[in-house]
């Protein structure tokens, strides 16, 4: 399925500069989609990750890249893996675009927690400077949507850094949820 990409998305990723990734979050081998510090009380460092395809041995050398999130902050760290093929129910990434907002969400899931990381992308009409914001949001297990927090994302990253997924993995439609058959939500939600 083709999504189109705002002219304005467009012209940012394409003037977009690197970034500057948290240290130690992606391993030598991996580029890094989007890295950052959550701005909440526990000093979250969270990164994207995917394989440099040319990085392979051997007869691994035409796998597919490899999409690994990685996060650590005071509660200690952990990380999630999967190949394209394999992320269904594990890491999903959706984008909403329309002619003045682009939404972009990827969410993951580890021992019944969601996490999700969105970038947003806006401009109410082409007389204002476009504005963009990282968040990340944490879901305790069994909360099915309810006592999420969510804090804003310090990062380097270029706004709409994690379109770049978009080479690896395919987007869900925006008006699903991510990760529906991965919460352990009871009837009565």
């Amino acid at each position: 399925m083709l999504f189109a990409i705002s002219p304005l998305a467009a012209f940012l990723m394409a003037t977009a500069t690197a970034e500057t990734p948290p240290p130690g979050l992606c391993e030598t081998g991996e580029q890094t989609i989007i890295g950052g510090t959550v701005q909440d009380e526990f000093g979250l460092d969270v990164a994207v990750c995917v394989t440099d395809d040319a990085k392979g041995e051997g007869a691994n050398k035409a796998a597919s890249p490899r999409l690994t999130i990685r996060w650590s902050g005071e509660g200690g760290g952990d990380a999630l893996s999967c190949l394209p093929t394999e992320c269904e129910g594990v890491i999903e990434y959706s984008r909403y675009t329309s002619r003045h907002l682009t939404i972009l969400q990827l969410a993951w899931t580890k021992d019944g927690h969601v996490q999700r990381l969105y970038q947003t992308l806006s401009r109410p009409s082409l007389q204002e400077t476009a504005a963009s914001a990282t968040s990340h949001e944490w879901e305790v297990a069994g909360a099915c949507g309810f006592d999420i927090e969510e804090y804003p994302m310090q990062t380097d990253a270029t706004p709409l850094a994690l379109m770049k997924l978009e080479r690896i993995i395919a987007p869900k439609p925006s008006n699903t949820g991510l990760l529906q058959g991965a919460r352990e939500c009871g009837p009565e939600r």
